[in-house]
């Protein structure tokens, strides 16, 4: 037990610890310049750190099927977003090595992939956490068995700068961090635990805070993801299928969606257009190389040409019309496949649910059913 001499002397360490962390944190940050939208994707533990351990599969072999997924959407939905893995195969990797590669590449947003285990087998659901000293010990309990992975390394003494996992003493520093990240961290969690537990129709265990070395440590909006329990026997067959897979990572992906179309809209990047108006389907189509059939999305109809940055097409880029029947008919997306539009449209449905997937052949309107029978021939 400590006495009060020494708890007040380990508080003094603690602070200065935490000043001198965020003195670095801030540098990194001030190094930052133009660059694409960068998202830092994080598969949990990995080599000889396996991480929770369930009946069928290892966590961190969930964690890497998921990120995986994960990075594989946003670059294909989000083609303007840089996405970086901390790691693409089962290595083992430090806490630290994690967070400064985030902060080497300037991250916009840091995503950690785990999976959850407790004693109590019926526990289950998703939660999400960002950087925070919460006192509830469940919250504790999460932060030192992520925490604890420091124990593995080499030298972890010296590198964590007498940091220990496993001591509620060595978490007093958290009192005197000021994230500078939370309110994005907080919003990014928000709308993961919205699509986890609606999507995938996971139990809602909410946003909490808790104190991970390796969120702490990041230069930029930031949050660890806990997917499921590997202990639940329902939720472990989950993970460890393909379709929960696919269905954890698409959500996450529809999260990411919905942040990054926030952060335009507050960084007022507009919409793009050739000049005051919007283009029209007849400028692109003269300009565009593909003579086959096109795909787009409608999102509106209306009597009077729009604006670029008019609130109804609510923050789209690259939005375009073309003219029928007296009306501006207003599109956003062109792909080849009706599988790929589609794909797109339920990633705008929850602004535009009421839009709807139109085709064209060699600039002319046609029938989507049409466009289909020609695509799979």
């Amino acid at each position: 037990m400590f006495n009060i001499k020494t708890k007040k002397e380990m508080k003094i360490r603690m602070f200065i610890l935490a000043v001198s962390m965020l003195l670095g944190i801030y540098a990194v940050q001030g190094a930052k310049t133009d660059k694409p939208f960068t998202i830092v994707i994080d598969a949990g533990h990995g080599g000889r750190d396996p991480g929770a351990m369930g009946k069928l599969v290892r966590e961190k072999d969930i964690n890497l099927a998921i990120a995986l997924r994960l990075g594989a959407r946003i670059e294909k939905g989000l083609p303007d977003v840089r996405v970086l893995y901390t790691r693409k195969t089962d290595i083992f990797l430090p806490l630290q090595d994690r967070a400064n590669f985030v902060n080497e590449n300037a991250a916009d947003l840091f995503i950690c992939i785990h999976t959850n285990a407790a004693e109590n087998t019926s526990v289950h659901g998703v939660e999400t956490f960002t950087l925070g000293l919460n006192k509830q010990e469940s919250n504790l309990d999460v932060a030192m068995r992520e925490n604890s992975v420091i124990l593995l390394e080499d030298n972890y003494e010296a590198n964590y700068q007498g940091f220990d996992p496993n001591s509620v003493e060595s978490y007093i520093m958290f009192e005197f961090m000021q994230d500078q990240y939370i309110d994005k961290s907080l919003s990014f969690a928000t709308l993961t635990q919205k699509a986890m537990s609606g999507k995938c129709k996971r139990n809602n265990r909410g946003v909490r805070q808790a104190a991970f070395w390796v969120l702490h440590k990041s230069a930029c909006p930031s949050v660890l993801i806990e997917v499921g329990f590997i202990s639940n026997q329902q939720e472990e067959k989950f993970l460890a299928s393909d379709s929960g897979r696919d269905a954890m990572a698409g959500a996450i992906y529809d999260a990411v969606v919905e942040y990054k179309r926030d952060i335009d809209k507050k960084n007022g990047i507009a919409v793009a257009a050739p000049s005051k108006s919007l283009q029209t389907e007849k400028q692109v189509s003269s300009s565009s190389k593909n003579t086959g059939v096109v795909y787009k999305i409608q999102i509106a109809a209306v009597k009077k040409e729009l604006s670029a940055k008019d609130p109804a097409l609510k923050g789209l880029k690259n939005v375009k019309y073309y003219k029928e029947g007296g009306f501006f008919k207003y599109t956003y997306g062109e792909e080849n496949t009706f599988s790929e539009i589609e794909q797109l449209r339920k990633s705008i449905r929850s602004k535009f649910p009421e839009a709807f997937v139109i085709a064209f052949k060699d600039g002319k309107k046609i029938s989507v059913s049409e466009a289909r029978a020609i695509e799979k021939k």
